[in-house]
């Protein structure tokens, strides 16, 4: 009796389980990993991630993709940098970079949504186009400006062990986390990703919930640009190629937990937590980089079997 309570409260959980034993197994590692300093370099590296990760997993709940997130974050850090530089206001500047971002992921979904292209091929596009804009606009090279010292308070400093970026990662999930599963609206996301034309007979927009669901992407990317921007102070070329890949794998990772086969918002938090952690902690254990992307690859991969086991027959799945 008591391990089949045992069994089912363990049930889609797996992933919590994963998280917990990585954290364990690296605090035996190091004695360093669960240092103050260490939990804010994690929160601090998590906050970027993670708004992404909030507003990609939208447009996914939603059944649409991006590929272009990350090549935007880097062009509006550059852009935004730039125009701090000429002495602009910086509140000025970090609005202009949010709307910025909206504007871009208007572009895609008014080929995706509007004109009925594929996502994947529009973000592809869209991707090229923002790399070809930095390299166009700083020539490869990595600009440095002059900035007041106030640009670096959300990147760089902390209240206590907690990052002032990782304030912002909370409100942003908290607000997303419940627009996702408290509201109308996010019940209308997953009816939409899960069966457009059903939502529509039944009176539900798909064309609305789709572009919204880009715009608050939109919304995640100007915010991570801004954290980027604090944070470096400069604007190399290859800004935001770090975080594509991350991204998305977290989408697909979260997807196993909560509302198993579905992108979820607690499970992509869940999730990028979780890679975040694995990649401070080979760091910390002395560990070549490289390998990272060999142990994120397995837990993907198992993660992602046992969950196409458990939901075949049992409704929509990504899987």
């Amino acid at each position: 009796m008591a391990a089949k309570s045992i069994k089912k409260y363990l049930k889609d959980k797996e992933l919590l389980i994963v998280f917990i034993v990585v954290v364990v197994f690296f605090s035996l590692l190091s004695d360093r990993f669960l240092s103050g300093e260490n939990i804010e370099n994690i929160l601090r590296n998590t906050s970027l991630t993670g708004v992404l990760a909030l507003g990609f997993a939208l447009v996914m709940i939603n059944g649409d993709f991006d590929l272009s997130f990350a090549s935007t974050v880097g062009l509006l850090n550059l852009i935004g940098l730039m125009i701090i530089d000429r002495g602009f206001n910086i509140w000025f500047v970090f609005i202009l970079m949010i709307v910025g971002g909206v504007l871009w992921e208007l572009i895609n979904a008014f080929f995706i949504v509007k004109l009925k292209m594929h996502a994947f091929i529009v973000t592809i596009a869209t991707w090229r186009l923002s790399k070809g804009f930095i390299y166009w606009i700083n020539k490869g090279r990595t600009f440095y400006g002059d900035y007041p010292e106030n640009l670096k308070v959300i990147g760089r400093e902390s209240i206590g062990i907690m990052p002032i970026s990782a304030f912002i990662f909370i409100v942003v999930a908290v607000f997303i986390f419940l627009l996702a599963n408290r509201t109308k609206f996010g019940r209308h996301l997953y009816a939409v990703g899960s069966n457009t034309d059903a939502a529509e007979y039944v009176g539900i927009s798909a064309t609305k919930h789709r572009i919204i669901s880009y715009i608050m992407l939109g919304c995640c990317v100007g915010i991570a640009a801004i954290m980027l921007c604090s944070r470096l102070n400069s604007a190399p070329a290859s800004a935001g190629e770090g975080y594509q890949m991350t991204v998305i794998a977290s989408a697909f990772l979260g997807a196993t937990v909560f509302k198993p086969g579905l992108v979820n918002i607690g499970g992509s938090i869940l999730a990028i937590l979780l890679l975040t952690v694995i990649d401070n902690g080979l760091i910390m254990v002395n560990v070549p980089f490289y390998f990272k992307y060999i142990v994120e690859a397995f837990i993907i991969l198992g993660a992602v079997t046992t969950i196409v086991k458990k939901s075949k027959g049992e409704g929509p799945s990504i899987f």
